[in-house]
């Protein structure tokens, strides 16, 4: 970007329309892309902090660096629905009327599947006001109690409330504090927690794998693990997992090593034994220092689902209320790494057929319920679901291939597969039950 217009005046503007609750959502986003901009943030950066897609980003620096503030002066556009409801509650909670005026509750702005109202959004205006000491950790936390947003464990869900409240922060429906920055010490790690790559292929036959050991990853040591693992050998960049969540390192041999270790998916003892309640303190005294299986095969991650899958909504049949009342009870298969040495056949399938039985035990143990339905995403121009299909896992439908990073809107993003795989035989009646 050109430099001349990196005037003291102009920055003050521009500071003006960024910070303003009159100015319009377009001019607002703008100004605050211009602001990054000059602070040196990237264009991928700048999609996060102000969700405008990279080719308007580009574009809106081309034409303040050719208009300078001229720039600002008309909007190429018109807002959207979404922006004028977010205009609307600006210009309101400007010059607010009597106390006891029905659009306190009437006017609503609408956040991550949240509706709230302009007494609430003034509640949380207030809450910040008056703790200015707070950072946005703390926020988040008061947030979750004022409007009782908890896990089923009764934790609170701060990384939820921190998106919803980032968001209100990108349109000025509030004010949070800058992010904090603390500089900490590099962690250093006494070992190296992946093992050496062997040179060639380890080629396991069933008879080899005859024991199947999923270990719930709950030591620092075993993080260490799962993370480095998803870290070097899969193909999605970030190993982070939001939300409740499981993750699982897969063992296996000839002979049982652990009290988890099991036969292979078909074992009736098994079955049977999913279909009691876990014993108690199950969670907390599991044992994790036991023996383990000779080989470490993979890495298994479940987290949060989709907030809305069209073709999986429609596949259970349930309404925009049941699905806010019980998505919790679906769960995502988030990542499946087989470590890229082992080559064993029918290897996937048996680990997905055997996981579901113990994470369904695993699930409620932690969280206090079952879930009824588990999916995933397939990226299709990568893979063909063959593990899943040979697994009894359903495909429903495709993703429509939308995102933020796209130029236009159904281009360049790759299309994934929708799997679903129901853990009990009436799912349907249980999530379309409120």
């Amino acid at each position: 970007m050109k430099t001349n217009y990196r005037t003291s005046c102009s920055l003050k503007e521009i500071e003006k329309i960024a910070h303003s609750k009159t100015a319009g959502i377009w001019r607002i986003k703008r100004a605050k892309i211009i602001l990054g901009t000059l602070e040196g943030k990237t264009v991928n950066k700048l999609v996060l902090d102000v969700r405008v897609p990279p080719r308007s980003i580009e574009k809106c620096q081309e034409e303040y660096a050719k208009e300078g503030l001229r720039y600002f002066e008309k909007p190429d556009r018109r807002p959207t629905q979404r922006e004028a409801a977010v205009e609307q509650m600006l210009a309101f909670l400007e010059k607010p009327p009597h106390s006891a005026s029905k659009q306190w509750n009437s006017l609503t702005v609408h956040y991550i599947g949240r509706d709230f109202t302009a007494r609430q959004i003034k509640k949380i205006r207030d809450l910040i006001a008056s703790n200015p000491e707070y950072l946005r950790s703390n926020i988040a936390h008061r947030f979750c109690i004022m409007f009782k947003l908890y896990q089923h464990d009764e934790k609170p869900k701060k990384t939820a409330a921190e998106v919803i409240l980032k968001r209100m922060d990108m349109d000025n429906i509030v004010t949070l504090p800058p992010v904090y920055c603390a500089t900490y010490k590099k962690r250093i790690r006494i070992e190296r927690t992946i093992p050496e790559e062997p040179s060639k292929k380890t080629i396991l036959h069933s008879c080899d794998l005859k024991y199947l050991q999923f270990i719930p990853v709950k030591t620092q040591k075993d993080s260490y693990l799962w993370n480095d693992l998803l870290d070097r050998y899969h193909y999605i960049d970030s190993h982070r997992l939001f939300g409740a969540q499981m993750r699982y390192l897969v063992y296996g041999g000839k002979h049982p090593a652990h009290p988890t270790a099991s036969p292979d998916a078909g074992n009736k003892a098994q079955e049977k034994s999913s279909q009691q309640r876990p014993a108690k303190n199950y969670w907390k005294k599991f044992d994790l220092d036991a023996p383990r299986c000779n080989h470490l095969l993979a890495a298994l991650g479940f987290g949060a689902s989709a907030w809305r899958l069209s073709s999986r909504d429609k596949y259970i049949g349930w309404t925009d209320e049941q699905r806010a009342a019980n998505l919790n009870l679906v769960v995502g298969n988030v990542r499946f790494l087989i470590l890229p040495w082992i080559e064993s056949r029918n290897l996937a399938s048996r680990i997905l057929g055997g996981i579901t039985r113990q994470l369904i035990l695993d699930w409620e143990a932690r969280y206090g319920f079952r879930p009824v339905l588990l999916e995933t995403f397939v990226q299709l121009d990568r893979f063909r679901g063959t593990c899943y299909r040979a697994s009894n896992w359903i495909q429903v439908g495709t993703t429509q291939g939308y995102s933020l990073y796209t130029q236009e809107h159904k281009k360049s993003v790759p299309t994934k597969g929708i799997f679903v795989y129901p853990l009990h035989k009436n799912f349907r009646q249980i999530l379309c039950n409120i």
